[in-house]
């Protein structure tokens, strides 16, 4: 699937499709992102979540796409938060909670999509006064000013919340993984988080 980036923007992004997938309401996953979220509580309780390696990478991408990180939290800073006051995690399906437990590990906000329900090329722009779509929380978004990932059919996902049109569902076979991170972030540790990522993937939804 083709992939595009405003080149206006200092970022860096890893895609990769699968297909042939299996995506189940087990919680193997999510046990996993359990123990993870353990393991940063029982290193990093009564620090501040600035001090935490690894942080700063989200904030830098937000701010490089116009977002004030400490207004609106990255989503993979919003699981560590979480980890940190033992709140626990909401379970999805696999492929979701696969999702959570990669972010929740690279410290990086990651994004995923039913590629069945994506037409043509995908694009990471800045949106205009048409880009509108219905989040997962069911309340309309704006992206007027705001970046956006858009398809033929319009807008569909971003690193703030994802559109119901291209959510993952027990019924998704086919779907687009993305890792966002700043520009200065190391090329190579990108590519072995986004290998470490289909791997796990196809470890629980095949």
């Amino acid at each position: 699937m083709p992939f595009q980036i405003d080149p206006q923007l200092s970022v860096r992004i890893a895609a990769t499709e699968l297909d042939n997938l299996i995506v189940r309401e087990t919680q193997q996953a999510y046990q996993e992102l359990i123990r993870l979220g353990d393991s940063y509580s029982d290193r990093y309780t009564g620090s501040s979540i600035s001090e935490i390696p690894g942080v700063e990478h989200a904030r830098r991408f937000f701010r490089a796409i116009g977002i004030e990180p400490t207004r609106r939290r990255p989503s993979s800073e919003a699981l560590l938060n979480r980890a940190l006051k033992n709140k626990g995690f909401y379970s999805v399906n696999e492929l979701v909670d696969v999702g959570n437990w990669r972010s929740l590990d690279f410290l990086l906000p990651i994004g995923i999509y039913d590629a069945d329900k994506l037409q043509g090329a995908v694009q990471l722009v800045k949106g205009g006064p048409q880009d509108i779509y219905l989040a997962l929380n069911k309340r309309e978004m704006s992206f007027d000013g705001r970046y956006v990932l858009k398809d033929d059919l319009g807008p569909f996902g971003s690193p703030l919340t994802d559109s119901l049109r291209t959510c993952i569902s027990t019924t998704t076979t086919r779907a687009l993984l993305i890792i966002y991170a700043p520009e200065e972030y190391d090329t190579s540790l990108l590519e072995a988080n986004r290998k470490i990522f289909e791997e796990r993937v196809l470890s629980v939804c095949r």
